[in-house]
This record gives C-alpha cells, sequence and structure tokens, in this order.
C-alpha cells in the first residue's frame, strides 16, 4: 500500500535509463570483435609467408604440406566464424530483448518467436520498435543472417530473396559512405555463389550489427515502462536477496524514509539505473512512494512477478 506523500517531501532523484540489460551484454559479448579478427588475421598472414613459428609450449604437431593454402583456409574459418558470432549474438540480444515485458508483452513476444526464420524474426521486432525498414544497418544484418545461415546449415537457402536485393541495392551508396566502400551489389553476388563473406564484408557487418542494436535499444528504452522495469528488477534482486539474508527488507526499510530512499536509490544504480542524462526517466514520484513502505509491506509487494 502506497503512502501519501506531500509535494514538500518528494526529492528530485534523477535516475533513469540509458541502455537495457540486453543491451549491456550484448556490448559485452561483442567487446573488440574487430580488433580480434584483425588479430587473426594479421597472425595468419605470417603463417602464409613462412615467418610463423610453433612455440614450445604448443603440444602439438603442425606441419601442413602446404602452409600458403592452410593459412587461407584458416582465414576463410575466423572470417566465417565471426560472421556467425555477431549475427548470434544480435538474435540472443534480440530474444533478451523479447522478454521484458516492460517493453514487449508476452502476446507480442510470442508472436515474433512463431515467425519462420531468424532473419525474419529480427525484422518483426525492428518494425515493432519503429525502426525504418530500410534501415542500412538492418538490411545488411538480414543478408548477414542468410550468409551465416548457408554456413551453419548445409541444405539453407541461398537465393537473397527480390525484396531484400531491391533494398539493399537501393541503400547501396548509403552503405559504401558508410562502410568504406563496400560493394554491396558484389557482396550480394558472392552470398550467392556460396562463396566466403571477405574481411571487408565481415568487418562491415560486425559494426552493422553493433550499430543496429544500439538504434534499436534507443526505441527499446524510450518506450519502456520504466517503473515496471524498475519494479520487477527490483523484486528479482530483493527476492533472491532474502533467501540468503532474511532482514534484507528491514535492512532497506528501516522506518526512515530518507535512509531507505537513499539506499534504493543506490540499489536501483547498481542494477542499472543512471544519474543524470537518461532515455526514460524514472518519476521522482516513484522512489518517494516506495521508500515510504514498512519492511513488512516491502516483502509483501516485492514477490515474483514476470519477467523485466
Amino acid at each position: 500500500m502506497f503512502v501519501r506523500i506531500e509535494p514538500a517531501h518528494v526529492i528530485e532523484i534523477g535516475l533513469g535509463l540509458s541502455r537495457t540489460p540486453a543491451r549491456v551484454a550484448f556490448k559485452r559479448n561483442t567487446g573488440q570483435n574487430n580488433h580480434f579478427l584483425i588479430t587473426v588475421v594479421v597472425g595468419l598472414d605470417a603463417v602464409r609467408v613462412g615467418e610463423a613459428k610453433l612455440a614450445p609450449e604448443f603440444s602439438t604437431s603442425w606441419s601442413p604440406t602446404d602452409v600458403s593454402r592452410s593459412a587461407i583456409r584458416s582465414r576463410e574459418y575466423a572470417l566465417v566464424t565471426s560472421l556467425a558470432w555477431i549475427t548470434d549474438l544480435v538474435d540472443v540480444y534480440r530474444k533478451r530483448l523479447q522478454v521484458m515485458r516492460s517493453v514487449m508483452s508476452d502476446t507480442g513476444s510470442k508472436r515474433i518467436d512463431k515467425i519462420d526464420g531468424r532473419a525474419n524474426r529480427l525484422s518483426e521486432l525492428a518494425s515493432v520498435l519503429g525502426l525504418p525498414r530500410d534501415d542500412r544497418n538492418l538490411l545488411m544484418m538480414l543478408l548477414a543472417t542468410r550468409w551465416r545461415n548457408t554456413i551453419v546449415h548445409s541444405d539453407a537457402d541461398t537465393r537473397i530473396g527480390r525484396d531484400l536485393r531491391s533494398r539493399l541495392l537501393n541503400s547501396a551508396q548509403d552503405i559504401s559512405l558508410e562502410h568504406r566502400g563496400l560493394d554491396i551489389s558484389r557482396s550480394i553476388e558472392s552470398f550467392e555463389r556460396g562463396d566466403a563473406p571477405t574481411f571487408k564484408e565481415v568487418a562491415s557487418i560486425i559494426a552493422a550489427g553493433q550499430q543496429l542494436v544500439e538504434a534499436l535499444d534507443v526505441r527499446a528504452v524510450t518506450m519502456m515502462d520504466v517503473e515496471h522495469y524498475a519494479e520487477s528488477t527490483l523484486n528479482t534482486h530483493l527476492s533472491a536477496a532474502f533467501t540468503l539474508n532474511a532482514q534484507v527488507y528491514a535492512q532497506y526499510w528501516s522506518g526512515n524514509q530518507a535512509k531507505t530512499q537513499k539506499r534504493l536509490t543506490a540499489l536501483l544504480a547498481q542494477l542499472g539505473f543512471t544519474r543524470g542524462d537518461a532515455l526514460s526517466q524514472l518519476s521522482p514520484e516513484y522512489l518517494n512512494s516506495t521508500s515510504t513502505l514498512t519492511a513488512r509491506a516491502a516483502r509483501a509487494r516485492f514477490s515474483p512477478l514476470e519477467g523485466p
């Protein structure tokens, strides 16, 4: 039960969200993908020209019949693996965003999950979040996802489809300007021949994946029910903490509103909320009213909910 707080007691906290946990996880997992890929390619070039030697700590044999050919094939392996990795991470981001009930309803999430194909599910999520259908980063990730499927599944369809081809070619100039002269028409031809992507194509796709997730996340946070998110986040944390510490509610709701509010503010900051600039702001009234609860009322309120 909420306790009425007079305006004179409202404290301006300025907490909000600038990104979702789904994007935080995505950024953590993508890390410096381009840098790592370049490092691998540079190392393989040393193998190709015969400058690389097997270090003593490697407890294995390495004596390729054709060193140059082995380096070329290994480079191709690194490229296709990197392409598959970034498309998988974008798909994981999509799934994590969909289970956030502060962003999408259970019905909406299930509807997307019933759509056939990763590329189509990603396209629908982008549509729900209001991203333009011809966003160049989205188009590149749709191509990348199809490319990934031909790498992972031998029976995958190698036809790009008339609609996606048309939209990619219409965006060819923008893609070229954004990705250092990348010729998307040549990429399409390479995909349909069943060739492995080039280094430039993979580097561009990694960048496109990162930019796409950023754009989707901005829209997700802006349309989010931030109080629902705060409620479910506190619920998840406090419910788990209570299993280890039966006094956790009494520690946060000690009977002193100012101390409770300070502790809740610090906890929310720890759980992903930020002070100052944010895309979606948590109202000061939410923290003020929550901080007036008794420990017993807080325990009753923060019981298991749906996902965040």
